[in-house]
């Protein structure tokens, strides 16, 4: 039955009518062409299926035809070569009104450089070669842009960037490539093999984005393992964190290039840039730098103590946060280095830190778990001599309390000896009436203005 399912039209009717004529016309059907009848029936009802099933399935095929051509030329896309797809994804302009259309026409594209397979490959590697990109991002006319400066206070895009960049750390996963060059190396990792690892490979060593070094790290990470092309990766990382290269016309990837390239250090955990990274801390504005910070805390670790130290004490930082910070990082080593052991001192004895500052040192003195650290630094703040400072006292007190039953495995209720200072001693401290607020505690930068945590996202090029 089933390679009768398979014959051409004209054939499978040939073949019914002649069943049809061996049953006689007009006659009752003995018990033997009985059972013939009843195959004949079940031969049409098979056929009527597969007629439908197949009419379904062209209807579909046209419609996908028809979707994926009125973003481009109305002409079959079987037959294009490599260099004709890349010709034509160099040339994709996407609008508002056309967007959806473009998108699907751009992973059609893409989806045939796969199908291709390693006949891609060189193709892709010659253009990669050349440095040209283009964004697969709306490009709205002037009208568009000015109406959307227009709106919601006038802020516009510009509101837009600035809630952007309130994420964490710097994003490399994505629903649809931003990007040609993004999509490319999505395709090389999809078709594999040793010529797409070598094509990869070689953007490390050229690239001169920061972006592109961190993603291309993250592919080959993931394709061949956590230390492939480990040497390639950090070698042009630190050469652009030594030495930046001006990228023309930069998108909001390239303008975040520093994190990106820290990122890369902190994938394979590497430690030979800390000595580097410690002349980059602070700005020469005297500002911390956030993102030097987070790597010598990730991955420094203990070994970057001597640089947390020296730009706290240096008398460059003056903003609270980056104090703050400073603090946050350096004092979890209270206890086992010299160093962390010499800031808390000069925190608490010292009037030119403010009482948020000194509240962050002590919060993290009952940060450990092990008694003998914990001993330590309850040593260190039994030792503090009086500060004159009634409000400073009274949370030294109040801390030197809680590692007290901490090490003696009692309960001792925080809350209610924060309530118990009063709502004066807080609005006095703080500045408000909150009892029980952490202050700045896991929110490093509050008092950095817009530019913390920049989440990238791409824009139109020029």
């Amino acid at each position: 039955m089933k390679t009768i399912a398979f014959l051409p039209t004209i054939a499978t009717g040939a073949l019914v009518a002649s069943i049809a004529l061996t049953t006689g016309c007009g006659q009752a059907p003995t018990g033997k062409s009985s059972g013939k009848a009843d195959q004949l029936a079940a031969l049409e009802k098979e056929n009527s299926s597969l007629k439908t099933k197949l009419a379904n399935a062209q209807s579909r095929i046209d419609s996908l035809h028809a979707q994926i051509n009125s973003a481009g030329p109305a002409v079959a896309d079987y037959g294009l070569s490599v260099p004709e797809i890349l010709e034509e994804l160099m040339e994709i302009k996407m609008t508002s009104e056309n967007r959806r259309a473009v998108q699907r026409r751009i992973n059609f594209l893409l989806e045939s450089l796969v199908e291709q397979g390693e006949a891609s490959v060189p193709h892709i590697r010659e253009f990669l070669n050349k440095m040209e990109d283009i964004d697969f991002v709306v490009q709205r006319s002037d009208e568009e842009g000015e109406g959307r400066g227009r709106g919601r206070g006038g802020r516009g895009e510009d509101f837009m960037e600035r809630f952007r960049n309130r994420g964490g750390r710097t994003s490399m996963s994505f629903e649809q490539a931003p990007s040609l060059r993004i999509g490319l190396i999505d395709i090389l990792k999809e078709i594999g093999g040793s010529s797409a690892e070598a094509a990869l490979g070689e953007i490390l060593t050229k690239t001169a984005r920061g972006f592109e070094v961190a993603y291309t790290a993250k592919t080959v990470r993931d394709m061949i393992g956590p230390d492939a092309f480990r040497d390639e990766a950090l070698e042009a990382a630190h050469a652009l964190l030594n030495d930046p290269v001006e990228v023309s016309n930069p998108n909001s990837y390239d303008r975040n290039a520093k994190r990106y390239l820290f990122s890369v250090l902190e994938m394979y955990n590497d430690q030979t840039f800390i000595q580097s990274a410690q002349g980059l801390l602070v700005r020469e504005d005297g500002r911390i730098d956030d993102t030097v910070l987070d790597y010598l805390d990730d991955v420094g670790k203990e070994r970057a103590m001597d640089a947390i130290y020296q730009a706290f004490s240096s008398g460059q930082v003056t903003d609270r946060g980056d104090l703050a910070d400073l603090t946050r990082a350096g004092l979890k080593y209270t206890g086992s280095n010299p160093q962390a052991n010499q800031m808390f001192k000069d925190i608490m004895s010292s009037d030119e830190y403010d009482m948020r500052v000194k509240w962050s040192a002590l919060r993290e003195m009952d940060d450990a778990e092990d008694d003998t650290t914990l001993q330590v630094r309850l040593n260190l703040m039994q030792g503090l001599p009086a500060s004159g400072d009634d409000a400073t006292d009274k949370v030294v007190q109040m801390y030197t309390r809680q590692m007290e039953a901490k090490i003696n495995g009692e309960e001792f209720d925080m809350r209610k000896e924060m309530q118990s200072l009063g709502t004066d001693f807080w609005r006095n401290t703080f500045g408000r009436g909150e009892s029980g607020d952490r202050g700045d505690r896991g929110s490093r930068g509050n008092n950095r203005g817009e530019n913390r945590r920049n989440q990238p996202t791409i824009v139109p090029a020029p």
